[in-house]
């Protein structure tokens, strides 16, 4: 039987065992192990609309309080991102990603939330490690605005003490994330 190339298809319906068919797949579950080490649960979903095009989006939370309210870490975040894959093994990538998110932390005397919205560019590689298992390795860099209130607590009862708006230009993201290819 000949086999005729067109599409990456051999006649019978087999693949041709070029690098594209091992990226075929179009959906991904994703978590961020570096989140995950910071105990902020982190899990995300890739919808791959072509080999070379992925759309992502990333979501975390963690409420965590100690001493009665003494100490306090809490944080939402969703992050949608798009992706152009790069290179023959289409391993490479940039992006564009967005962030927003509110955040509460009172680590000492003073507390501090609010809002964060920003977003910037991205790049990284995924190193495959079997069939349905790949890392990848990602940072971000841009901007994130952090309108914040500081507050006391007094008896119990937040009291606020003054507020500002942050302004950040740099690293917004990284990433030690497995991938586990669904479909």
């Amino acid at each position: 039987m000949s086999a005729s190339v067109s599409d990456g298809r051999l006649r019978d319906g087999q693949t041709s065992g070029k690098a594209e068919d091992a990226d075929s797949y179009t959906l991904s579950l994703r978590a961020n192990l570096l989140r995950w080490a910071t105990l902020t649960p982190d899990l995300g979903i890739e919808w791959r609309i072509s080999p070379s095009v992925g759309i992502m989006v990333n979501g975390s939370w963690t409420s965590w309080t100690w001493n009665d309210n003494a100490r306090r870490y809490a944080l939402w975040e969703v992050m949608p991102e798009v992706r152009w894959y790069l290179g023959e093994k289409k391993a490479w990538y940039v992006g564009a990603m967005f962030k927003a998110g509110q955040f509460n932390y009172k680590l000492s005397g003073t507390g501090r939330q609010g809002d964060l919205l920003g977003g910037g560019i991205t790049g990284g590689y995924q190193l495959p490690l079997t069939e349905a298992l790949s890392m990848d390795f990602t940072l971000g860099l841009g901007y994130l605005n952090a309108d914040t209130e500081r507050y006391d607590v007094i008896d119990g009862v937040r009291v606020r003490s003054g507020n500002e708006t942050k302004h950040w230009w740099g690293p917004v993201n990284a990433g030690v994330t497995l991938v586990w290819k669904i479909f």
